[in-house]
């Protein structure tokens, strides 16, 4: 099992470090052909519309967006994966999802808290900056974690994102095995 991590910008080194400690094969994903080698993805934090912006000029956006790859995509990852934030700004819209970007505040209100992931259990989330669901567009999207009134976590079909860094904390590599034994392989 390959996972791919998108290596554009955000704590690439740290998702590979995961990946590894769940016991799967990571790979640096550069350019759109390396996208042939990898059995998922993994689109990490950093900033969205910057992201948004390099992956339409290396052609990922359509790339991924006529692809059957599984994705996971953490903080401005799930930000790419929805269908709107209320700006404009470039995105995959994979996600039957709209995002408030920056839900928390500014770097000043990041935090660490403990919290439930359905399908892992009690996990330590990191927040940067982080967003949050807003809204939840259909019936095929799944809650899988709430800081308390506030959606974190999100799958619909082979898509899943969360608005904390797993790859951060040290018990974070269950979300990795999370991903590749119920979205990946299934």
């Amino acid at each position: 099992m390959i996972i791919g991590v998108l290596g554009i910008q955000g704590a690439i080194e740290e998702h590979e470090e995961a990946i590894k400690k769940a016991g799967y094969e990571a790979k640096r994903v550069r350019f759109v052909e390396d996208l042939k080698d990898i059995d998922a993805l993994i689109i990490p934090g950093g900033e969205s519309t910057t992201m948004g912006k390099l992956m339409v000029k290396y052609g990922f956006m359509d790339a991924l967006k006529n692809s059957d790859l599984p994705i996971l995509g953490t903080c401005a990852g799930m930000v790419l994966l929805s269908k709107g934030t209320g700006r404009k700004q470039p995105l995959l819209e994979l996600m039957n999802v709209t995002i408030k970007r920056n839900a928390y505040g500014s770097q000043r209100e990041s935090f660490e808290k403990d919290l439930e992931m359905k399908g892992v259990g009690k996990i330590h989330a990191v927040f940067i900056r982080a967003p949050v669901v807003d809204k939840i567009l259909s019936d095929d999207v799944e809650v899988l974690a709430m800081d308390d009134d506030k959606i974190v976590g999100v799958r619909e079909g082979k898509y899943v994102g969360l608005s904390f860094h797993p790859e951060l904390s040290e018990d974070g590599y269950r979300v990795y095995k999370y991903f590749v034994e119920e979205v990946v392989k299934k």
